[in-house]
């Protein structure tokens, strides 16, 4: 009897739990909330498409849905990620079968825990960004790129105290605008800040003052976001966290921030076309992480070129200075960059001759010369002397741009010996010679071009033996070069663009019959004889 009591009341109290726990909503069915699977029910009602990947949304375990993730796999909903992973653009197809359309309805402001929102990818229609996520004030992370919505960005966003990822990536389709940025400062917990293609032309210059009052942020992205006039000073730094900044697309017309120099924890830098002009301060070699560097298409940053690179550049692996108004000469510095995967000065005012290094460093191996350096790019300058040996010994290097300068002499035959070579770009220069026979060694030359050089000598089979994968090939303008093959020559590649216009051909060349990809082909002045 005193058990069948003791048996009785633990079945009371135990009733008494769960009508406690069913009033406030926290009935658990099969590992997951009530309350949160009834309000990602009516989240789904309102959607319409990739029912794929809503056709698991169904049962009493919502933690076992696709998409959605809980505490601990049984307690509430903490992320909802129903990303497209298909591009519009590239794979339209099935992008569009599984997009989501329709409405986003506010039963999301139920799900109390939720710190994960990403819906990036999928198609709204030209809808606002709803008002209401400004209230889900658990967020740590809401991805809304490339979603189609239009509108203003909600001010209330700022709510988001808690946030620390904010994606509002857009294509230009759309219209998405913020009146001000008041509401970014509120944002005290930002680390990732990517915008691009949302008008900011409204917010003036008081975007720097806003994004300086983010202590914790890391990296920031604003392309092509209508930002113009000048870029603010700052007289003390806050956001000294920043490690990657990205703000391209704009028409600043204003110097070079200096405040940027104050940030030592710098690892990466692109300020591409932004319309910006003036000095560039040595200072910028100095910073200690900076491995990546964009300055190009600004047009009217300017320098010299040589004292630029005297900074010590300790781990600069990208460094794009292309179209702007750099002057003097190459400095023989860049030997020590031993970092270097890229490096473009093309489209300045850039004079002297290529360097030439340190005996030790001439004769040296790619394992102490520029050992990374896949692209070098000097075109469209005022380059004049001779092609170094050196150049060669970059083992790695796949693009070499020197198109479009004064320089003389003839092509080394070690330039056949590049092991990765895809383009070759030494056209309109004062070249003269003939065109080494070991260029048929470049087994993984794709573009060609030594157009409008002083050219000489015969060009043979041997030439390209091994050029399987050449595309285009420009030796127009080249007069005294003769093409000189045998009417059965069939060649390795498939050609795509072919210039020979002007040079000396003598008969009509046969071995085009077997070429089945030609898009473009210039034979105009080139001494062709017979039928």
């Amino acid at each position: 009897m005193e058990k069948i009591s003791i048996l009785s009341f633990l079945l009371v109290i135990l009733c008494l739990i769960t009508r406690d726990l069913a009033c406030k909503g926290e009935t658990n069915l099969g590992n997951c909330l009530r309350f949160d699977r009834e309000a990602l029910l009516d989240f789904k009602n309102g959607l319409n498409g990739s029912i794929d990947l809503i056709s698991s949304w169904k049962g009493g375990n919502c933690c076992h849905w696709k998409g959605i993730s809980c505490e601990n796999n049984t307690g509430p909903v903490i992320s909802i990620d129903l990303h497209n992973p298909y591009s519009r653009e590239k794979a339209y197809e099935k992008w569009s079968s599984i997009s989501f359309r329709g409405e986003i309805r506010p039963s999301l402001t139920k799900l109390k825990f939720l710190r994960y929102l990403d819906l990036s990818g999928n198609s709204f229609e030209g809808i606002p960004i709803p008002k209401f996520f400004g209230s889900l004030k658990n967020l740590h992370y809401l991805n809304l790129s490339n979603c189609g919505f239009n509108g203003t960005i909600p001010p209330n966003l700022g709510n988001l105290s808690n946030l620390q990822y904010l994606d509002l990536t857009f294509d230009e389709s759309y219209d998405l605008f913020a009146n001000g940025v008041e509401w970014m400062t509120s944002l005290v917990s930002l680390k990732h800040l990517r915008m691009k293609h949302v008008n900011l032309a409204k917010v003036g210059s008081h975007w720097v003052e806003a994004l300086n009052k983010l202590p914790l942020l890391t990296e920031l992205h604003l392309i092509n976001c209508h930002l113009y006039g000048r870029i603010s000073t700052l007289s003390a730094i806050n956001f000294t966290s920043l490690s990657v900044i990205s703000i391209t697309g704009h028409s600043f017309h204003s110097k070079f921030p200096i405040w940027l120099l104050n940030l030592s924890s710098l690892v990466s830098l692109n300020l591409r076309n932004n319309h910006l002009y003036g000095q560039i301060p040595p200072g910028l070699g100095e910073l200690p992480n900076l491995q990546y560097l964009d300055l190009s298409r600004n047009n009217h940053l300017t320098g010299s070129f040589s004292q630029l690179l005297r900074g010590s550049w300790k781990k600069i692996e990208v460094l794009n200075l292309a179209s702007n108004k750099f002057l003097g000469i190459i400095p023989s510095s860049i030997q020590s960059f031993f970092n270097l995967r890229y490096l473009d000065a093309g489209d300045n005012s850039l004079t002297g001759s290529l360097p030439e290094f340190s005996k030790e460093i001439k004769n040296c191996t790619s394992e102490c010369l520029l050992p990374d350096l896949d692209y070098l790019g000097f075109s469209n300058n005022q380059l004049v002397g001779r092609l170094p040996e050196w150049l060669s010994q970059l083992e790695v290097l796949t693009h070499l741009d020197l198109f479009n300068n004064m320089l003389q002499g003839c092509i080394p035959a070690s330039f056949g010996t590049f092991g990765n070579m895809k383009y070759m770009e030494l056209g309109w220069n004062e070249l003269n010679g003939s065109l080494p026979a070991s260029f048929g060694q470049l087994s993984e030359l794709v573009f060609l071009d030594v157009s409008r050089n002083h050219l000489n000598g015969i060009l043979s089979e041997e030439h390209f033996s091994k050029l399987s994968k050449l595309k285009k090939l420009w030796i127009d303008g080249n007069s005294s070069l003769i093409l000189n093959v045998s009417s059965s020559w069939v060649p390795p590649f498939q050609i795509t663009h072919l210039d020979l216009n002007s040079c000396n051909l003598g008969h009509f060349p046969t071995w085009l019959k077997s070429q089945k990809e030609v898009s473009f082909l210039e034979l105009s002045n080139s001494s062709i004889s017979g039928q």
